[in-house]
């Protein structure tokens, strides 16, 4: 039983290690969205797409990927069906080549 919960820590805190040094800072954010145009899809993008993980930016996905991405995410992240037009928008704007 000790085992398990020594085990159970260990991986407990293996997880929050791994979580927090993938951060990025605020300053590597600006610079990695200062490449795009100012929209509304980069805005709300910035605003909700960041708050539960790292930002994926648009390049790091096909524009033929990003929908059921965006289609996925949207309902987590409750946009407005507005909202989540602009960001598919951006997001297949920027998006990489197939």
């Amino acid at each position: 039983m000790q085992i398990m919960k020594t085990l159970g820590s260990l991986m407990l805190l293996a997880i929050l290690v791994w979580g927090c040094s993938k951060s990025t800072s605020p300053a590597a954010t600006e610079a990695a969205f200062s490449k795009y145009e100012d929209s509304e899809g980069k805005s709300v993008f910035r605003e909700k797409c960041g708050k539960c993980h790292r930002y994926k930016l648009p390049e790091t996905h096909t524009a033929s990927s990003w929908p059921g991405i965006v289609d996925k995410m949207a309902r987590k992240a409750k946009l407005s069906d507005d909202q989540k037009a602009a960001v598919l928008a951006f997001v297949t704007k920027h998006a990489k080549a197939s």
